[in-house]
This record gives structure tokens, C-alpha cells and sequence, in this order.
């Protein structure tokens, strides 16, 4: 409980810096607002968006692949529901 109530407080003082005190001319906020601005930040966001659309793009080929591989008589992940088979004695 205490270990929370500190990580609060901890947490309210760097949003407080981050909006309310200056560094300079304006806050935290104030300058990633205009960093974020900038046309280069804005070309990062955009080879971001496009190299997370090809990495998913390629995870779900390679699932589907290992899928496609292991065949309909592969064991599933998932929990079976269906009971174990009795051991021999």
C-alpha cells in the first residue's frame, strides 16, 4: 500500500514538471509538442508506421507458414477437452 501511494506521488511530480515547469522558454510538454512538429519527426512517424506494417506482415506469413507446415494432424496449443487415453497397465 505504501510501495503504491509512493509510486503516486512519484508519478504526480513528473507529470508536474512535465506540464508546469519551465526549461528555458516553455515546459517538457511544450517542447515535444514542437519536436514532434518538425518535419523530420514527422517523416520518423511515417517509416515507423510503414517498417511495423511490414514486420506484421511478415510475422503472420511466418505463422501461417508453420501452420501450413505442421499439418491438420499436428497437436493443437490449445487444451484439449477430450479425455486422456487410460495407460496400459
Amino acid at each position: 500500500m505504501l510501495r503504491t501511494l509512493l509510486s503516486l506521488v512519484g508519478l504526480a511530480v513528473v507529470g508536474y514538471v512535465f506540464f508546469f515547469v519551465p526549461l528555458g522558454q516553455r515546459t517538457l510538454y511544450q517542447h515535444a509538442r514542437r519536436i514532434a512538429g518538425t518535419e523530420e519527426a514527422q517523416e520518423l512517424g511515417r517509416e515507423a508506421a510503414v517498417a511495423a506494417e511490414e514486420l506484421k506482415e511478415h510475422l503472420e506469413e511466418q505463422i501461417e507458414r508453420h501452420v501450413l507446415d505442421a499439418g491438420p494432424d499436428a497437436p493443437s496449443a490449445a487444451p484439449s477437452s477430450a479425455p486422456a487415453p487410460e495407460e496400459a497397465p
